[in-house]
This record gives structure tokens, C-alpha cells and sequence, in this order.
């Protein structure tokens, strides 16, 4: 194989991420994981979203074409470490922050009385939303589109938006508490959430919505909005203590259903939801440890919400060491894990260690008719 030059490597990504070369076509690039650190450079800075979207398009495609199949423990690591070192991917709109990950994972940190444009998926995407802060005022809407098309107008729905009262969409608004858990799996389904920091877990972490009222439209970007604000924001916040799944909060007899943390060894898991995502809540005491886990089938996106610790990232012949390998993590911190890895959690401080994980399939996540996906080119070394 004829090893290109670093030059020229950071040459071809450039030229993709600021839209002068198409990927694939016009530039040739192997998609090795040797590109990861010339991507960091540029992940983790501050970027318009088109920009930062194109780089995370050809990283989506180096993951693909490195972690399918069998994967060392030495590379699970590597890729660990670097989704460690860039964190959260920062997308700046208007109304909110996006930290997101590939996998589908984010944090939204949306601003006071401002949040996403009413939508509905017009193509089939599953979403969970885990309510972490409300703010005064701060709300989720849901409703089904044909109720939409009944009592919607530009008019008289911007001035609800503005304060006055109006029963044709008060009655589906629903005032969450932190905790909460709504799942949006089914196409039709007009959703918004106005006001509030949450957690969102999804099959893609890319647009898929027909936006029928965007409020946001036109606005101007906050000038404090940079990634100092968004680590002193993300230091704020701790993962509630309960949840509750809400369901068709906007119809008559809306159930609650409290969702029962469990006990697991070192601590218990909080399984918020259970669909196309698997996304649970943990909580690993003092001085504990988890035990180990495997997914043969899914990819796990790990953020550390609170607390210090190791997370031990191992393949099958390293796992039955004394003392397996694991990489340390603080709060703040972002880890991938990919399909086939066993993973475990421990705490060897004095606080709790507080992490949310995201578990998704990898053909869901990376495969070929996933949005943001490019064919693989010239591809990457097998490992």
C-alpha cells in the first residue's frame, strides 16, 4: 500500500469539509485510522455546522470501515481516547447548543423559552428525550399530525407562541419535570421541546424533519455560544435521581409510568428507554465497580455526567486478565465503544461515578443508508 504523506491527507480532508472537493469522487483519501488525529484538530474546534457536519461525515465513514467485524482491544482503545480527547461536536444554532456524538447521542442545551421548530419525521427515525432542567416556562409539545392540520395557523399559532392563551394548543403542551423520558418512534408525530436541557438519544444525529412551524427562522446566533460556555454549562447539570416515562402526554389519560432504577453490581441502572435504542442511566458507587458488559450487535456511546473513574475496554483475550485494560474519565468525558468489546465501569473515588449510555446498532448507526454516510473509498486497514 503507498502510505500518503500527512500533508496531503490533511489536504483531501480539507477540501471535503470546505466543500471545494466531493468525497469519493474528486479526492482520494484512505479511511485509516492514522486520519484520526488530523480529524481532531479540526472536531473539536469551533466550526459552522456545515463545516463541523463534513468532517464528522468522513469520521462516521473511518469508523465504518474500521470497527466492523472483529475488533482488537488495542483499537477499541485508540478510537476511545480519541472520542475522549474531541468530546462532544458542538453544533451552534440560535435557540440551542447541540453537543453531539456519531452515534446518535446529544445534549441540547437550549436557551430560555427558545427550542426546536415543530416537526414531524418524514422518514422513519426513533428520538428519546430524557428531560435533565426546566426552565421557567420550558415545555414539551406532542401531538398527532392530523390534530396539527385541524386547529394550525401561521397567525394565531405565533401568537400562542407569544403568550396568549389558546385551548386549540394549550391542551398539548405538557410541563415536564427533570427526569422525564418521551419517545418519538412513530412517523406523523408533532413534537417540539421548548426550554429545557435534555438528553436526546437517537437513531441519527442528523436532521430528518419537515419543519411545519419554525420559529426560529432567521435568528441570530448568541455571541457567548462557544465551547467555554458549553463546558462551563455541561459542569452544571447532574442526571435526576428518578425518571418517568411520559405517554401521548397531549391526549386524554396520558400515562406515567415510573421507571424503576435496578440493582446491578457496583451500583444500579436506570433503563430509560428500550426501542430501536437502548439508553440507560448508571450510577456506580464509591469504591465500586460494575461487572463487565459485551453487545455483539451494538456500538455504546458512554458520557460521564458526574464523577471520576476508569472505563475497562477489552477484547476476549484481554478480559480475563487480573486486571484488564481501561482508559480513566471525569466528568465531561465522551467514550465510544464499539460492537464486540466488553466494557465495565469503576469508581475508585469517593463520589458516585454518574454515566448515561446510548446503545445502537452499527448498521443503524454507520451503515450505507445511514444520513451522513459516504461510500467507503481505497478502504482503511483491517485490523
Amino acid at each position: 500500500m503507498v502510505v500518503q504523506n500527512t500533508r496531503s491527507i490533511e489536504d483531501a480532508i480539507l477540501d471535503i469539509a470546505y466543500g471545494r472537493a466531493e468525497f469519493g469522487r474528486e479526492t482520494s483519501l484512505d479511511l485509516d485510522l492514522n486520519i484520526l488525529p488530523l480529524l481532531a484538530k479540526h472536531l473539536s474546534k469551533d466550526l459552522p455546522i456545515e463545516t463541523l457536519e463534513r468532517f464528522e461525515t468522513i469520521l462516521k465513514s473511518v469508523l465504518r470501515t474500521n470497527l466492523r467485524g472483529r475488533v482488537s482491544g488495542d483499537v477499541a482503545r485508540r478510537v476511545a481516547e480519541f472520542q475522549k480527547e474531541i468530546g462532544l461536536l458542538c453544533k451552534y444554532k440560535s435557540y440551542a447548543i447541540k453537543c453531539a456524538s456519531p452515534l446518535g447521542y446529544s445534549i441540547f442545551l437550549q436557551n430560555k423559552g427558545e427550542g426546536f421548530s415543530f416537526q414531524r419525521h418524514i422518514t422513519h427515525k426513533t428520538e428519546v428525550f430524557h428531560i435533565l432542567d426546566v426552565k421557567p416556562g420550558g415545555y414539551v409539545f406532542i401531538c398527532d399530525f392530523k390534530d396539527w392540520e385541524q386547529c394550525y395557523d401561521p397567525d394565531s399559532f405565533s401568537a400562542w407562541l407569544n403568550g396568549v392563551a389558546d385551548e386549540r394548543y394549550d391542551r398539548f403542551r405538557y410541563r415536564p419535570q427533570p427526569g422525564d423520558v418521551f419517545t418519538i418512534n412513530e412517523l406523523g408525530v408533532v413534537h417540539t421541546v421548548v426550554g429545557c436541557v435534555l438528553e436526546e438519544f437517537a437513531t441519527v444525529s442528523t436532521d430528518m424533519v419537515d419543519r411545519l412551524h419554525d420559529q426560529n427562522a432567521g435568528a441570530a446566533m448568541p455571541s457567548h455560544f462557544n465551547r467555554a460556555f458549553v463546558k462551563e454549562q455541561l459542569a452544571q447539570f447532574t442526571l435526576p435521581l428518578t425518571s418517568r416515562h411520559i405517554s401521548n402526554p397531549a391526549r386524554n389519560g396520558s400515562r406515567i409510568e415510573e421507571i424503576a432504577a435496578q440493582q446491578i453490581p457496583g451500583g444500579t441502572m436506570t433503563p430509560l428507554a428500550r426501542t430501536a435504542i437502548v439508553a440507560s442511566r448508571y450510577t456506580i458507587e464509591p469504591r465500586q465497580a460494575s461487572a463487565l458488559l459485551i453487545d455483539q450487535e451494538c456500538a455504546a456511546s458512554i458520557y460521564i455526567a458526574e464523577g471520576a473513574g476508569r472505563v475497562i475496554i477489552a477484547d476476549s483475550g484481554e478480559v480475563s486478565r487480573t486486571t484488564p485494560p481501561s482508559i480513566s474519565v471525569v466528568a465531561g468525558n465522551l467514550v465510544m465503544i464499539p460492537a464486540g468489546v466488553h466494557y465495565g465501569f469503576v469508581n475508585e473515588g469517593s463520589e458516585p461515578l454518574k454515566l448515561s449510555e446510548q446503545k445502537i446498532s452499527f448498521d443503524v448507526a454507520f451503515g450505507p443508508g445511514s444520513a451522513g454516510i459516504l461510500p467507503a473509498v481505497r478502504g482503511g486497514k483491517k485490523h
